[in-house]
């Protein structure tokens, strides 16, 4: 195996990684919409936006792998940042780069992969975006422009400035140590005990503010039916799953934590009950019209939803009181 070489320029890609604030951050609905839309236009399984970072690649989005990170010196990415153009491979067990690498002969065996150069708003490289096969494929000419050109849109989010609400700033608070002790590193949400920590400052700025604030409960139905039927590797699937999409009708300001394989809690700021009606019933629409498809298994995924909204006074209790509370009505 051949370990990826550093860059010339790797602290000035550190500096610039760490003002991104990105590493160990939640996914993100702008970034896994255009990696769901990768997966089906290349028609594959895993589609991923890297950022290769010290020791560690991030996965700021993925599809179809269980895992938010990697070791560095075992990425394909490493590799892909060290050019301008896409890296392809289109059969690691006859590139001797990676014939042995331990991605390729253990899970998820590797055997495709196609990483095209991620640049943050002054040029600087940080990632990828890439896609991953497990059977060997063929990457024409034209699969290589669609693939920068998706690069781009990823770039082009990259570009935009971080909004200053209070999860932006709840994130700039900690350090690199302390967000990865609040992140699942599964899912790629909050844990409980980040999402508690996030909603404590919530509470407190929408009682400064004197605003509502809407807490969501999503719940994966018949949990015991979905893990006999489809098996226990298939069901961080469904979870993955229900968190993309959960992620993907929230307003932007929002936030989701993971209670486990499955269940989530969400929160809404500055919502009325009408608007929170509504987005129940988005939420409602998309499981019931959107087919899970995951290594050849396709599926409905049916939630519970329940949600609690708070103002006035009962905005005073904890974020561990406001979960409980929440919990207990389902």
């Amino acid at each position: 195996m051949q370990k990826p070489d550093i860059p010339h320029n790797e602290e000035e890609r550190t500096r610039a990684i760490q003002n991104l604030g990105m590493i160990y951050s939640p996914s993100e609905a702008r970034f896994d919409r255009i990696t769901r839309l990768v997966c089906r236009h290349f028609d594959i399984d895993t589609a991923l936006v890297t950022i290769v970072y010290k020791e560690i690649q991030w996965f700021k989005s993925l599809q179809g792998l269980n895992a938010c990170s990697t070791d560095r010196e075992v990425s394909f990415c490493g590799h892909a940042i060290l050019s301008d153009e896409p890296l392809i491979v289109e059969n690691a067990l006859l590139d001797p780069r990676f014939m042995d690498n331990p991605l390729v002969v253990d899970g998820p065996r590797i055997r495709f992969y196609a990483g095209q150069p991620v640049r943050d708003a002054f040029g600087i490289t940080i990632g990828t975006l890439c896609v991953i096969d497990s059977v060997p494929r063929a990457f024409s000419q034209e699969d290589r422009q669609d693939l920068r050109d998706f690069a781009r849109l990823v770039e082009v989010e990259l570009a935009k400035p971080i909004e200053d609400n209070v999860v932006s700033r709840f994130v700039r608070s900690l350090n690199e140590n302390q967000r990865s002790l609040l992140i699942d590193p599964i899912v790629g949400s909050w844990n409980r005990r980040g999402f508690e920590a996030l909603l404590d400052k919530e509470l407190e700025y929408a009682l400064h503010k004197g605003e509502d604030l809407s807490l969501l409960h999503v719940k994966l139905s018949s949990f015991d039916l979905i893990l006999n039927r489809f098996g226990r590797d298939r069901i961080v699937d469904f979870t993955k799953f229900t968190a993309s999409i959960i992620r993907d009708v929230l307003p932007n300001g929002s936030s989701v934590g993971s209670l486990g394989a499955d269940a989530f809690v969400a929160v809404c700021s500055g919502m009325t009950n009408s608007e929170v009606a509504r987005l129940l019933e988005q939420l409602k629409a998309r499981f019931g019209e959107t087919t899970l498809e995951t290594h050849g298994v396709k599926a409905l995924v049916d939630v519970d939803i329940n949600f609690l909204s708070l103002s006035g006074d009962e905005l005073q209790c904890t974020a561990v009181q406001a979960v409980d509370r929440l919990l207990s009505l389902s």
